[in-house]
């Protein structure tokens, strides 16, 4: 399942078919696309076809991620608007960004 991370954009997999020497097999491919509000603001292009049948995404679970961290649901907003912002800094400024999200995909 997709999630949805408002202002920041989503992250799921799309199936992919590859050829692994005489046989094609499929895979899920991650993706992530970038939240509308980000792409305007960095004048970006905006795939909106990036997800097969404009499949729906689920938001995040604030709550659900701030139990399982052991945190306030508070400081997971905070948190998220803190890497918003710095990721939008860093595409304002023109650098290469790698946002990498530990146990996913």
């Amino acid at each position: 399942q997709g999630v949805r991370i408002p202002t920041l954009g989503c992250f799921d997999t799309v199936p992919k078919r590859i050829h692994v020497g005489n046989e094609a097999v499929t895979i899920q491919k991650p993706v992530f696309h970038l939240a509308r509000n980000l792409a305007v603001v960095h004048n970006l292009m905006d795939d909106k076809a990036y997800l097969p049948g404009n499949k729906e995404l689920e938001p995040l679970k604030y709550a659900k991620v701030a139990m399982a961290a052991s945190v306030s649901r508070q400081k997971v907003e905070v948190c998220i608007q803190g890497t918003t912002s710095l990721f939008s800094h860093c595409l304002g400024k023109g650098e290469n960004v790698s946002l990498v999200m530990k146990d996913i995909g």
